[in-house]
């Protein structure tokens, strides 16, 4: 297994959380006065489900100015206000009257509540919590380093400044819950109290950061609802866990004890779902498949929109998985005409992900060519996916190489939509698939492909 230390990451995205104010009676108001609009007859509020932002509410206008929204009160939600999913603000509803956000419908992200207390206040939470857990990552890396160098006393100067770190974080804890009570649930999500101080010699810390990650937080408290901390903070938690060596029977485990700790029908095992889902397809783990399944089983009624972009997750997930069935794809050859993967069923097929302007592809190219001329006769062939943008360079490389396979590509670099389908996010890229249809290995080059070739076909 990998050290904790190596993968455990402190970094979060910079998502807004709520601060807590006593319920409003009656509606709540924000007015958007926004500059760059011309045109723009509407802008939106969306919520995040945890795996798509929804629309909830339009605000019209007749100015291209200023657009306003009203809402009944609530407590405290996160909603997002802009044009789509990559112009938005997250912003703070639900308790606070008459709101205005300044900004400019060119880039939502930028905008200012200037007389909102809750968001104001949230930010220096959020700085605060962000600051303890790069503190965290810095002493995790120093620990690691004095564990290298067998070096008991930085080892033990490690310790201590992680045991003053612990308590500075659980004291804030406590006085944030005494505060407000909304930030202290949001610090508790955000709080991991470290193995090292809190830890025992029954328990390794691979166990006890798969356990004790989310100690302080009671997943039936309805306020984790519509917090977007719930899914950030699942994802990191489950990207590591396929990190760090577990085996896929007890990542599954340590998953379902934690779904099992939230109510099955509440909008925080929604988020939790789609937490464990993207952190899962972070991490490219054939574990994907699984969750996504149950997702959909789950909300195709519920959350049909979300429940669909799943399902296309849980086909995509297939090619993730050594025995599993090869998404088949369509794409045009060179000569424009359609070419399937699922046309080369009886051959053993090597899906090689390449551009004519990526150097490793290139230097690669030579023993591919060799196995090639070596296998081609006992049924081994090529289907060599480009993700180049222009047709030219495509070809130029394909003859200077000597390439004699069959070539595919839709010209749109790394929107190809094969590499889509496969998880492709560095080439070269692999995938060995036999002569059923099924997925033999993923990136497998060099020696690792000329050994396998030669285990399934002979010398």
């Amino acid at each position: 297994m990998k050290s904790l230390a190596i993968v455990f990451s402190a970094a979060l995205l910079s998502l807004f959380s709520l601060a807590f104010v006593p319920t409003n009676k009656g509606e709540v108001s924000l007015t958007c006065n926004v500059n760059a609009c011309e045109k723009v007859d509407s802008i939106y509020l969306f919520e995040f489900n945890g795996i798509s932002f929804k629309p909830v509410k339009a605000a019209k206008t007749t100015d291209w100015t200023t657009y306003k929204f009203n809402m009944p009160a609530t407590t405290p939600r996160f909603y997002y206000v802009g044009l789509d999913a990559q112009n938005m603000k997250p912003v703070i509803l639900g308790t606070e009257n008459n709101l205005t956000l300044n900004g400019s419908c060119m880039a939502f992200q930028g905008a200012q509540l200037p007389d909102s207390d809750l968001n104001r206040n949230y930010e220096v939470v959020k700085n605060t919590l962000n600051g303890h857990k790069n503190e965290f990552s810095q002493l995790l890396q120093q620990m690691q380093a004095a564990d290298r160098q067998n070096n008991v006393e930085m080892t033990n100067s490690v310790i201590m400044k992680l045991a003053d770190l612990d308590k500075r974080r659980l004291s804030y804890l406590d006085s944030l819950k005494k505060a407000s009570p909304y930030l202290g649930k949001v610090a508790a999500i955000n709080t991991y109290a470290s193995y090292q101080i809190h830890g025992s010699g029954d328990i390794t810390e691979l166990e006890y950061f798969a356990t004790q990650y989310f100690k302080f937080v009671d997943w039936k408290d309805v306020d984790y609802a519509y917090m977007p901390w719930v899914f950030e903070q699942i994802k990191s938690w489950t990207q590591t866990l396929s990190s760090i060596g577990f085996p896929e029977p007890v990542q599954r485990d340590f998953m379902d004890r934690l779904l099992a700790q939230i109510p099955a029908d509440s909008r925080s095992y929604l988020l939790a779902m789609g937490g464990i889902i993207n952190g899962l397809q972070a991490a490219k783990s054939p574990l994907l498949g699984t969750y996504a399944k149950r997702y959909v089983e789950k909300y195709q009624k519920t959350e049909p929109e979300a429940a669909a972009q799943v399902a296309q997750l849980l086909k995509m997930s297939a090619s993730f998985v050594s025995g599993g069935e090869a998404p088949d794809f369509t794409m045009n050859d060179r000569d424009g005409k359609p070419v399937k993967l699922s046309d080369f069923r009886g051959k053993v097929m090597l899906v090689d992900f390449w551009a004519s302007w990526c150097g490793p592809c290139r230097r690669e190219n030579p023993h591919v060519v060799e196995l090639y001329h070596k296998y081609h006769s006992k049924g081994f062939d090529v289907l060599g996916v480009s993700l180049d943008k222009t047709r030219e360079p495509w070809l130029a490389a394909i003859e200077k190489d000597g390439l004699t396979w069959h070539h595919v590509s839709d010209l749109k670099g790394w929107s190809n939509s094969a590499a889509q389908l496969y998880g492709v996010s560095s080439i070269p890229a692999t995938v060995l698939v036999d002569k059923d249809g099924k997925i033999i290995a993923r990136n497998l080059r060099g020696e690792q492909l000329t050994a396998k070739l030669r285990e399934v076909l002979g010398e």
